[in-house]
């Protein structure tokens, strides 16, 4: 299964409702940090047409540092434990871009963090405007 979620550090993460994400849908998000206490976060799925934005009001007990941006592939908890970790193949981030008072910023030489469960699964890697994520 396949869901989009957003997370405004330090409350929990949540999914977006109403919107169907298959294998293979190519999808598009926009995180816009208005100010250090509110912003919006937007996924598009460009393969079916649909998308839903969250508007962040008023923080969360956090400020925002507007010059941060992840890509991330992670596993989920159930019941207070991870659950199985699944093959997905290949996960590749393409226009991985940040941008900031018209600065563009891509990931190369970003901090890599590969998903460790008793042994390593996944091989990441960057260039200039790609985060790949493998299953391995």
């Amino acid at each position: 299964s396949y869901n989009a979620w957003y997370e405004w550090y330090p409350d929990f993460s949540h999914d977006f409702s109403n919107i169907q994400i298959s294998a293979g849908n190519v999808i598009r998000m926009i995180v816009n940090a208005t100010s250090k206490s509110s912003g919006s976060a937007t996924i598009e799925n460009l393969s079916t047409g649909a998308s839903i934005t969250h508007a962040f009001r008023k923080g969360l007990g956090g400020d925002l540092c507007e010059f941060n941006a992840e890509w991330i592939v992670e596993d989920f908890s159930v019941n207070n434990a991870l659950a199985p970790f699944a093959n997905f193949g290949n996960v590749v981030f393409s226009n991985a871009v940040a941008s900031r008072n018209g600065n563009t910023y891509g990931p190369s030489g970003a901090i890599i963090m590969d998903i460790y469960q008793d042994r390593i699964f996944t091989s990441s890697s960057v260039t200039e405007n790609t985060v790949t994520v493998s299953y391995i």
